[in-house]
């Protein structure tokens, strides 16, 4: 059997096409929670830790977390932004800081503490096990407004 140089190229890009799109890339399965909030809280607050000023990154939380943001400020005593600036001031790593707005961010998105503890305690290496105890409050859905 003799192939076309014509024939092997065509077959070898329409191969490494077929390879470029992940299998499954277009299945959304029902228990993955969006990301979006999530990922806009935990940006934001990395903004805060590159120097971006505390008023600019309250701005961004408070239109991503809008209300349930005012009522935790209201439990924090401060603002949000000026809290994780403090714990960064105070030695806190930029990534457990990031962890920490994530699982508010978690809590508003359905999540529930047990598992947002959870997280916190694999990301952080342990160092937060708890997201009531990393805030300073005694019920996070009540801080947040939820409950």
């Amino acid at each position: 059997m003799r192939f076309s140089w014509t024939s092997v190229v065509f077959a070898l890009a329409a191969s490494t096409a077929v390879a470029a799109v992940p299998l499954g890339a277009h299945i959304k399965f029902a228990d993955q929670a969006p990301r979006s909030l999530i990922t806009g809280v935990g940006n934001a607050l990395a903004e805060l830790q590159e120097g971006l000023g505390v008023t600019a990154v309250e701005a961004k939380l408070d239109a991503l977390l809008g209300n349930s943001l005012t009522k935790l400020e209201d439990a924090l005593g401060v603002t949000f932004a000026e809290w994780a600036l403090g714990l960064l001031d105070e030695g806190a790593s930029p990534g457990t800081i990031q962890a920490i707005g994530e699982g508010i961010a978690m809590i508003l998105d359905g999540a529930g503490v047990t598992a947002v503890n959870e997280f916190l305690d694999e990301t952080t290496g342990g160092a937060i096990t708890s997201l009531e105890d990393a805030l300073g409050v005694t019920d996070i859905l009540v801080a947040l407004g939820l409950a």
